[in-house]
């Protein structure tokens, strides 16, 4: 009778292992459910006022200018951009008009002007306005940024070290900053070879040249390859050292040399070009921060930037 017993509470201990570690399993499939690991966060979206874009970025060396007017949409809208064709633009210096009213390009769709010389380095208030039936007009305001000359430019063959340790062409530029003031700048580098025709003129062919650095003072910008501030070396002389991989620089071309611009940007046109690269970068990044894009547009979005050019060249050998 006593090994009856034993043997029942054995058998109810196994029931109850059995039945516990049933329950475990059933518990840990259905917390496996992706449902359970899933949070859903509703998200109200502010109701979005259409309003008039501008997009014009000028330099000093512009002769010919375009700006881009459009539409802005909502964050969920998928409709296409609406484009006007009878928008008025205008563009003026110090209160004047200069020239016409822009023109729209069917073929481009975009407004151009044309100006009967390069726009300048001198000093004066530029503003852009754009309206069209149907929307608030809009209106952008720059100055226009005093030129920094260029004091060398030097190019060495394979006289840097790029980023993993290899031999490159190291190109050296060196400018003085004014003080007392922010300063911000890009560079852009190009290469030209300069040919006489049998009849006597001269062709010049010319190639861009994409340039890096490890100079921790320069960011990446979007339309330029490099873009700084003065801000660790407000009113001092700096210099910026570059490299250009082998075969980025023509070797035994007569009539060659390289040009290095130096563009002294307007504040908004060196955040916007920043942010632009950012957002770009961040885009399709599930873990990157959202990336606002720099606006300057007085009742729109968009930008109005300036920048004023300086160059300086020397032979390639």
């Amino acid at each position: 009778m006593k090994n009856i017993t034993i043997i029942n509470i054995m058998i109810i201990k196994v029931i109850i292992i059995k039945v516990t570690t049933l329950s475990f399993l059933i518990a840990l499939i259905a917390g496996c459910n992706p449902d359970n690991f899933r949070q859903v966060v509703e998200v109200d979206i502010p109701e979005h006022e259409s309003r008039l874009v501008l997009n014009a970025r000028i330099s000093s060396l512009d002769i010919g200018i375009t700006a881009l007017v459009a539409n802005s949409l909502g964050i969920l809208d998928t409709s296409a951009y609406d484009i006007p064709e009878d928008a008025t633009v205008r563009l003026f210096r110090d209160g004047e008009l200069l020239g016409n009213d822009f023109s729209f390009m069917p073929g481009k769709l975009k407004y151009f002007l044309s100006l009967d010389e390069p726009l300048g380095t001198a000093p004066g208030l530029y503003r852009m306005d754009a309206s069209t039936p149907g929307y608030e007009p809009i209106f952008a305001e720059q100055r226009m940024p005093v030129p920094v000359p260029i004091h060398s430019l030097r190019v060495e063959r394979d006289g840097a070290i790029d980023d993993e340790g290899r031999r490159a062409d190291g190109i050296e530029v060196q400018f003085s900053d004014p003080a007392g003031e922010e300063n911000y700048y890009a560079l852009e580098f190009y290469y030209e070879i300069s040919e006489v025709q049998p009849g006597g003129d001269t062709l010049t062919y010319r190639n861009p040249v994409y340039a890096s650095t490890l100079d921790q003072v320069v960011q990446y910008g979007y339309h330029y390859e490099q873009v700084l501030t003065d801000k660790s070396f407000n009113g001092s002389s700096y210099t910026v050292s570059l490299y250009a991989y082998p075969g980025a620089l023509p070797e035994g071309a007569p009539n060659a040399r390289l040009v290095a611009r130096l563009y002294s940007l307007s504040r908004d046109a060196f955040l916007y070009d920043l942010s632009l690269r950012q957002y770009y970068d961040a885009l399709d990044n599930p873990f990157a921060e959202p990336v606002t894009v720099h606006s300057n547009v007085e009742g729109g979005y968009g930008i109005f930037a300036l920048s004023s050019v300086a160059e300086a060249g020397v032979p390639l050998e």
